[in-house]
């Protein structure tokens, strides 16, 4: 049996089969397989479905266009010649989930079991082939889950796997560093930048690898954009960390490397202070995204609202 083949990242997309033109859905049917997908091994109160999309309705009038909405989204996954329940199975009670025995890809299974599984080795012990399952799954993030969907399950998860994908980059970014190989390094950390450049300690990775590849004019230019989209963006200033790094940088000096703090290790009061500026500094760092996210969210909740039924 040819596999069905599903993308959530990005737009919803199907397939019966690799190379076959994707199959025509409607809102209500890709909301409904994509609750399913994202609820694994899990069958739903037809309850629940009907407040997916019809929420604003009648119970009985929900209930009819789930129902329907079921019903077109059965047909197309299993249209004439496939068995009923190769992909929806309904149980005796009329609850609903996906089979995930069936025959099918799924682009956000794939990426998530390689990463999860790589991203909990320690960072010491990652070997080439790590790096190269890791890079022959980030293309498959080719947009943020489920664009264009605001429901709260599909923004929750939408911000867990954007992260989990700024985790691989990470790491990706730092294994190459510890090899000594400079470009693919400092690709990376440009690319999280790109997804959410008021990550400091990324700048201070770049500002690093320019420096140590004598590129002193690109690293103190990493440091201005570093601060203009903090001050943009948050209305603060670099951490001392990131200042001291610019100045060591900016007198040609080499860049130390970074160590880790040690809590064990008794430190003098401007010691103390210097660590409690930079955790406030992180703090608002943290609260300016949350306040950001939670913006965009009742923005976007908004502006559906005042669309028109």
């Amino acid at each position: 049996m040819e596999a069905l083949r599903i993308w959530l990242f990005g737009r919803v997309r199907v397939a019966h089969d690799e190379g076959s033109p994707e199959i025509r859905f409607t809102r209500s049917a890709q909301t409904l397989l994509a609750f399913l997908l994202l609820h694994p091994q899990r069958y739903h109160p037809r309850e629940v479905l009907a407040e997916l999309a019809w929420g604003d309705r009648p119970d009985d009038q929900a209930r009819g266009a789930l129902n329907t909405a079921l019903w077109r989204l059965r047909n197309l996954l299993e249209p004439e010649g496939t068995t009923r329940g190769t992909y929806l199975r309904t149980t005796s009670s009329g609850e609903v989930g996906f089979n995930w025995d069936s025959n099918h890809w799924l682009d956000l299974a794939v990426f998530e079991k390689c990463a999860s599984c790589i991203l909990a080795l320690p960072s010491d012990a990652m070997q080439p082939e790590h790096a190269r399952q890791l890079e022959t799954i980030l293309p498959l993030y080719d947009g943020e889950l489920l664009e264009g969907f605001y429901e709260d399950w599909a923004l929750t998860e939408r911000e867990r796997l954007r992260e989990l994908n700024l985790s691989c980059l990470t790491r990706l970014m730092r294994y190459h560093r510890q090899r000594q190989e400079r470009e693919p390094s400092q690709r990376y950390a440009q690319e999280i930048l790109r997804l959410d450049p008021l990550r400091e300690e990324i700048h201070r990775e770049a500002m690093r690898l320019f420096a140590e590849d004598g590129q002193r004019a690109l690293a103190i230019r990493q440091f201005e954009w570093c601060r203009q989209v903090l001050t943009a963006e948050m209305g603060i200033a670099p951490m001392p960390e990131t200042e001291a790094l610019y100045r060591q940088i900016h007198s040609d000096a080499a860049p130390s490397p970074v160590s880790p703090r040690s809590n064990s290790e008794p430190g003098t009061l401007s010691q103390a202070l210097r660590q409690l500026q930079t955790a406030r500094q992180e703090f608002a760092q943290a609260q300016g995204r949350l306040q950001g996210a939670i913006e965009l969210v009742e923005h976007l909740t908004s502006a559906e609202i005042s669309l028109p039924r």
